[in-house]
């Protein structure tokens, strides 16, 4: 467990940093605005890119209908689970509460967790694996799923909205190898892509930071509501999951990705999404940086029990 809470550790000081240069004004809102909008629209689509033209094998990895149907699942037990403790919520940010359960950090931490965590080839497959997830996840997190919790009377669903650069950069990489077209990919342009990918390992910390840092609801700390969102998120969701991955015997690599992503805290990205959707982004600010804290202790825990019970070595 050292090991695994030393690498989260690493991390967090990378996420204070970007908490420290917001707060301390260093770091402008105009530059977190360009670092944010570089990071969604350049570096994590050349990471997506070049990750899966270089590493996907569709004969040996599993298909990536798995991993949507897994960002859906997980989806919807952290959906249920919010309905069922919702009660006793107050109306007015019920729907917050149900967002905070349903959504996790599911690219930017467990990226970085698989950089500093698992050794080669493990970690570049790890990463495929993410970048699958991803291309369901953002579906539900930024179209269909925000909008079925805060859709408005007489509002329609718009299908341009599952179309953003992360899950276009996947959907023509996958393509791509389908197809068997990757070969045709030079170097001269896989090469200058995953460098710019790679930046996406650090910025998106330091993004990270700077949005926790914008969180300036120290009384909802004090509530009951957001402290039974950290409940349902880090120990709950994943309980659950734990018993169906001991049910099914998944001792493998795609077990501990399971278990990770069921660990993780809420989306760090929620308060932007929220609020584009008129919800109370200071309730879901408080729950996102709450559970990211308390993230540092349970994170650990859950991924070293699977590590134990599994006896996969990383």
């Amino acid at each position: 467990m050292v090991t695994i809470f030393l690498a989260i550790i690493k991390l967090f000081f990378i996420i204070f940093l970007g908490f420290y240069l917001y707060r301390r004004k260093v770091l402008k809102e105009e530059a977190l605005s360009f670092i944010t909008t570089f990071v969604i629209n350049i570096s994590i689509p050349s990471l997506v890119f070049s990750n899966i033209i270089t590493h996907f094998q569709p004969d040996k990895l599993p298909s990536p209908l798995i991993f949507i149907g897994l960002s859906i699942g997980i989806f919807l037990l952290g959906f249920i689970l919010g309905v069922f403790f919702s009660f006793k919520i107050p109306q007015s940010i019920r729907r917050e509460f149900i967002t905070l359960t349903s959504f996790q950090n599911c690219g930017y931490l467990p990226m970085n967790i698989a950089v500093f965590l698992l050794s080669s080839p493990l970690r570049e497959t790890f990463l495929t694996y993410i970048f699958l997830y991803i291309l369901g996840f953002n579906i539900l997190m930024w179209s269909i799923g925000t909008f079925l919790i805060f859709k408005r009377k007489e509002e329609t669903f718009k299908m341009t909205s599952m179309f953003t650069p992360p899950i276009l950069s996947t959907i023509i990489s996958l393509g791509i190898v389908y197809l068997g077209l990757k070969e045709a990919i030079p170097s001269i342009i896989l090469s200058p892509l995953k460098a710019i990918g790679e930046t996406s390992f650090v910025l998106s910390m330091i993004i990270l930071g700077a949005w926790l840092a914008k969180s300036r609801a120290k009384t909802y700390l004090y509530s009951l509501s957001v402290w039974r969102v950290a409940i349902v998120k880090l120990v709950l969701l994943p309980a659950v999951m734990f018993t169906i991955i001991i049910r099914n015997n998944l001792f493998s690599l795609i077990g501990m990705f399971i278990i990770l992503e069921s660990s993780m805290p809420s989306a760090a990205s929620l308060p932007i999404v929220v609020s584009l959707r008129g919800g109370d982004s200071k309730f879901i600010s408080c729950g996102v940086f709450l559970t990211h804290i308390l993230g540092v202790v349970t994170v650990p825990f859950w991924i070293e029990l699977f590590l134990r019970i599994s006896n996969l070595k990383i």
